[in-house]
């Protein structure tokens, strides 16, 4: 598993040179590549909470939930283990309800009690720190390639603005590696929207989960979770 250092390096080797940006700015461009790598495949995480006998729980309590990005693809409830049947709920037995307080998952038919629980599953921003990177190892090389193609739009803007001085020679050579730059940061998104298969400014549509409506082995209903909630 990769960590923020591996990136860190990995911009190094891409640009290469000896380059007037510090680390700091790697790592700032690291960021902007998460963010955008978290746009076209999200990652996604499943969580178990604890009932508490009401249906309204607060989005808040999940543990990588993102305001204004995450999104709920699916809920289960109740959760067996070591039953091979799974109750994941039609979307008509939940919902997403806003209150002044924040925004909460809402049961429509099940009040989870305290000695139940349920398990929702949902999408996420990465995050990548010194300990561990949460990008796919199958995507590591193209998003650092998206880190090195933010971090070469900071060298152009860096050396764009140095053409404004009063040497001209100086001036030449700023304006020309600004450009190049550019052209650098160009090729490895590249990288990274040829690595995801897709066109920039396209998102990867997201996946769709299909609820089976399964009856347990001896084909009557459930106690606990009768069939009109399912």
């Amino acid at each position: 598993m990769s960590t923020r250092q591996d990136y860190i390096t990995a911009i190094g080797n891409l640009v290469g040179g000896e380059l007037p940006l510090s680390e700091a700015e790697k790592i700032a461009a690291i960021g902007m590549a998460i963010k955008e790598h978290s746009r076209h495949s999200p990652l996604v995480v499943v969580e178990d909470e604890t009932g508490d006998g009401g249906f309204d729980y607060p989005v808040t309590d999940l543990e990588s939930w993102a305001d204004g990005f995450s999104a709920i693809k699916q809920v289960e409830y109740p959760v067996y283990d070591d039953d091979e049947t799974l109750y994941i709920l039609q979307e008509d037995a939940w919902m997403m309800y806003e209150k002044p307080a924040g925004k909460y998952l809402r049961f429509l038919g099940d009040k989870p009690p305290t000695t139940e629980s349920f398990r929702v599953t949902y999408t996420a921003i990465h995050d990548c720190t010194d300990v561990a990177c949460t990008v796919k190892a199958f995507d590591d090389g193209a998003v650092q390639a998206l880190a090195a193609s933010f971090f070469c739009e900071m060298l152009a803007t860096y050396y764009a603005q140095m053409g404004d001085s009063t040497i001209a020679a100086d001036s030449v050579d700023h304006t020309s590696k600004s450009r190049d730059y550019a052209a650098r940061a160009k090729t490895w998104r590249g990288v990274y929207f040829g690595h995801l298969g897709i066109k920039e400014g396209n998102v990867r549509p997201a996946s769709v989960t299909q609820d089976w409506d399964l009856h347990a082995s001896w084909q009557a209903d459930k106690l606990t979770h009768p069939k009109k909630y399912r």
